[in-house]
């Protein structure tokens, strides 16, 4: 291989690991990546909450026997809180988490962006 041709090389491998840095920083450690990230986290934790609330309901109707004359009423009723649930918990989770991304997206160094970023960090 002649020189010029090692140099092309050379160059083309420079801009491909900056390019690949340059990607995973973004992708991983740039304050967009940890809002994003904090955010993903943040909703989870909602839906989290959401399912243990359902679940308990669901134990709840279901432990009602069969043959009680309340059990069509437990049954009705836990599927309307269960909608219930989900309606709400989607509305409020979204609004808490969507307020946090936007304060972080305000001021990254912020005292309330700094302490969701340390609640909802990524395991």
């Amino acid at each position: 291989m002649d020189r010029p041709t090692r140099q092309v090389l050379l160059v083309v491998l420079v801009l491909a690991v900056a390019g690949a840095g340059y990607w995973v920083w973004e992708r991983f450690f740039s304050h967009q990546a940890q809002i994003d990230a904090m955010h993903e986290a943040c909703v989870a934790e909602f839906r989290a909450g959401r399912d243990r609330v359902k679940s308990g309901i669901g134990r709840e109707a279901a432990a009602v026997p069969p043959d009680h004359p309340l059990a069509p009423a437990a049954a009705s009723a836990s599927a309307g809180l269960g909608r219930l649930i989900d309606e709400f918990s989607g509305s409020v989770g979204e609004a808490a988490c969507g307020a946090l991304r936007e304060a972080c997206r305000l001021d990254f160094e912020n005292p309330v962006c700094r302490r969701a970023r340390a609640q909802f960090r990524a395991p």
